[in-house]
């Protein structure tokens, strides 16, 4: 199983980024998506979601947010991080860097569109 991830607040996943997420889950059967568990309004609105563009809500896996100490380890574990183009992993960029997990990001023009990009250079 190939273990996409991103542990960015809910907030920042716009609905045109989940549906690139879950175009990619399609091209790849047997991956997951591992996100940070968020609010169950959300959770169950990208369950109702993937279900509805033909994809199981069993391959979105939520995770709760872990003790410091085992944070990184926890991370390792996936198999690559999926950005947040919008508003970008900043802090949650560079504990995916330390784990050593890869990380595909789209830079954007704002500051705030270009943080992950700017700890990969």
């Amino acid at each position: 199983v190939f273990v996409f991830a991103c542990f960015n607040s809910a907030y920042k996943i716009a609905p045109t980024i989940f549906l690139a997420w879950i175009s990619i889950l399609k091209q790849v059967p047997k991956s997951v998506l591992w996100i940070l568990d968020p609010p169950a309004e959300a959770r169950a609105n990208l369950r109702r979601e993937a279900k509805a563009q033909g994809v199981s809500p069993t391959r979105l896996v939520f995770t709760d947010k872990v003790d410091m100490g085992k944070h990184l380890l926890v991370k390792a574990n996936a198999d690559l991080f999926l950005d947040t183009p919008i508003y970008n992993a900043h802090s949650t960029a560079a504990d995916a860097f330390w784990a050593g997990l890869p990380m595909v990001t789209l830079p954007r023009e704002k500051m705030a569109g270009r943080v992950c990009a700017s700890l990969a250079l």
